[in-house]
């Protein structure tokens, strides 16, 4: 057997690792919210303490929201196998194209009412992304193999937001990262493939201070795992998995009322969240239609951050992917 064999029970911990997080409670907002709505209000109660609470769960919701949205999908939305090579020494190229969505839950910042108000938003992103094989794997059976396979990839988002509910502009976010293969599908075997992308979104900024008394403005960096697990049968297949994204980042707010201002930042800004994938695909030559969707549960926040009557920062939500693929 290669020297390469012993790399197997690490993929095989990560995967069950993968496996396991979304079975756990989702991981609370850090003490870093709470700072972040201290900093903003500063002595003040009433009215400015309210718009400061409003503006940094804001921040904290949209924040997770975006991780979801860019990581939609993974790097090859309803594929559980690593490219490969497609004859020795010649590397597999896969090229995707497509659309990912998210359902947002956050405060909303848009209306110059200073009253909680709870928003919903859909956030759609377009996808690219190319996958190239760069270590085969190895075989254990005849049936067996792709096991420690290696595939390169590099993506690209672009994310479009509602102007008209508040937020300045759209965002682009660039990613790259691996994909380790546990197995390769085949007649016996499922597709079994373990993702990590790290991606780098630009400056998210909502609100308005002069119009809403509320903004925030977000620098987010994304870490999305993931793990896939699944089967073609004929034309059509199907996979399902579980994902892990881990969000940094920094964030700013600010906040006005008509005789006192406040602001914080920048701030760092941790959180995770967990969900449940499933899709479905359909091949047609070298050509690959496929869909996903996912859900991720809602999560509780620490006990030093205030959450005003009304508002649900850290509620679930439901995402998703739609991807048209070539594979040379």
């Amino acid at each position: 057997m290669s020297r390469r064999a012993p790399l197997l029970p690490a993929f095989l911990l990560g995967a069950a690792l993968t496996v396991a997080a979304p079975l756990a409670a989702q991981t609370a907002a850090p003490s870093t919210l709470g700072e972040l709505q201290a900093e903003c209000r500063g002595g003040a109660e009433g009215e400015l303490r309210s718009l400061c609470a409003q503006a940094a769960l804001a921040a904290y919701s949209l924040h997770g929201g975006l991780g979801l949205l860019v990581g939609a999908g993974g790097a090859q939305p309803v594929s559980p196998s690593t490219a490969g090579f497609r004859m020795e020494g010649r590397p597999r190229v896969v090229l995707d194209a497509g659309l990912s969505w998210a359902s947002v839950s956050h405060p909303d910042l848009s209306r110059p009412d200073p009253a909680p108000r709870q928003n919903r938003s859909v956030f759609v992103a377009g996808r690219m992304t190319a996958t190239a094989g760069i270590f085969d794997g190895i075989s254990l059976a005849p049936t067996v193999g792709g096991v420690g396979a290696v595939d390169g990839v590099v993506t690209l988002r672009f994310v479009r937001l509602p102007s008209g509910d508040g937020f300045d502009g759209s965002a682009a976010s660039v990613g790259a990262g691996v994909r380790l293969g546990i197995f390769r599908e085949s007649f016996s075997l499922p597709g079994v493939t373990l993702t990590a992308l790290y991606h780098r979104p630009s400056t998210i900024r909502y609100g308005d201070l002069d119009e809403t008394g509320r903004r925030m403005v977000l620098e987010p960096r994304i870490i999305s795992t993931r793990l896939d697990v699944g089967k073609d049968m004929l034309a059509v297949g199907v996979n399902a998995g579980a994902g892990l994204d881990r969000m940094s980042g920094r964030a700013r707010v600010a906040a006005r009322t008509g005789s006192e201002d406040g602001a914080a930042g920048p701030v760092s800004l941790t959180q995770t969240r967990r969900y449940l994938f499933l899709g479905l695909n359909y091949t047609w030559l070298v050509t690959q239609v496929s869909g996903e969707v996912s859900w991720s549960p809602g999560r509780g926040v620490a006990g030093d951050v205030e959450v005003p009557t009304g508002l649900r920062p850290a509620a679930g939500g439901l995402q998703g992917a739609l991807t048209f693929r070539v594979i040379y």
